[in-house]
């Protein structure tokens, strides 16, 4: 087996502060938000323990909040909460990630088709906008922004579609998704310039009100589950990394004597 790739374990002191959270928002919603975003970014390693006093006391609130944004992420299939065995980020799991793939695929190829229906000209103004951005970023080899960007150039295609609790419901499924491509960036798995090409075509279906060509467009942007499959396999390192990490959250928590959840 090759060298493991690591990702710092840095201390929890180091990744969680009250100016580390995101303006705006209950406190909750802020709380799972950072942790959101920690763990997506592998700064929360797979296997990890998350104390809710200990993040409480480093953000100065009371663990009310913190408890309720970690049930939010166990929902969301970001920790496994061990009864009477502590917390824990979950490892990464390749068929919640394809499961994460074709709810996306689904809702957002019928969004799509919506947007060309029934979008407004500020619809088409925001998403040109988004577009002019992420050619910025990717021109300056910002990755992380282009990230961000792409994601609200999403959210704005269900925006357009009039059904913007589609993308919550996609936002809410797709966290093995935004894991993944967070791994991809950092094995330097990109194809920024292809994507703002897609996301052109997306957006110039859409402008035209052309069903088919709209269908067309995000299908071929998205992918299938086999695209996704073969794009994984031609990349062995990322492979590795995920066998490697759960296997080291196995024998972690076996020699912690806690029973693993079924």
């Amino acid at each position: 087996m090759s060298e493991m790739t690591e990702f710092p374990s840095l201390p929890l002191s180091d990744l969680v502060s009250p100016q580390d959270l995101p303006v705006g928002g209950n406190m909750t919603n802020r709380i799972h938000a950072l942790l959101r975003k920690l763990i997506v970014e592998v700064r929360l390693l797979p296997g990890r323990a998350l104390s809710e006093k200990e993040i409480a006391a480093l953000l100065h609130v009371s663990k009310t909040p913190v408890r309720e944004a970690i049930i939010r992420l166990a929902e969301e299939g970001f920790v496994t909460v061990v009864p009477q065995g502590g917390t824990y980020i979950a490892p990464i799991d390749v068929q919640r990630y394809m499961e994460a793939c074709f709810i996306r695929f689904k809702l957002e190829e019928g969004a799509v088709v919506e947007a060309a229906k029934r979008h407004s000209l500020e619809d088409i103004a925001r998403l040109k906008t988004s577009l002019a951005q992420q050619r910025a970023a990717a021109e300056g080899e910002q990755f992380t922004d282009f990230f961000l960007l792409d994601e609200e150039f999403h959210r704005t295609i269900f925006a357009a579609a009039r059904l913007p609790g589609a993308w919550s419901v996609v936002n809410q499924a797709k966290g093995e998704m935004d894991r993944m491509r967070h791994l991809k960036r950092v094995f330097a798995v990109r194809r920024t310039e292809k994507v703002i090409e897609e996301h052109e075509n997306i957006v110039a279906a859409i402008e035209s009100g052309d069903v088919d060509r709209a269908r067309e467009a995000v299908q071929s942007h998205l992918g299938s589950l086999e695209s996704k499959i073969l794009e994984l396999s031609k990349n062995p390192k990322i492979w590795t990394y995920i066998e490697q990490i759960n296997t080291r959250v196995i024998k972690k928590r076996v020699s912690r004597g806690s029973q693993l959840p079924a």
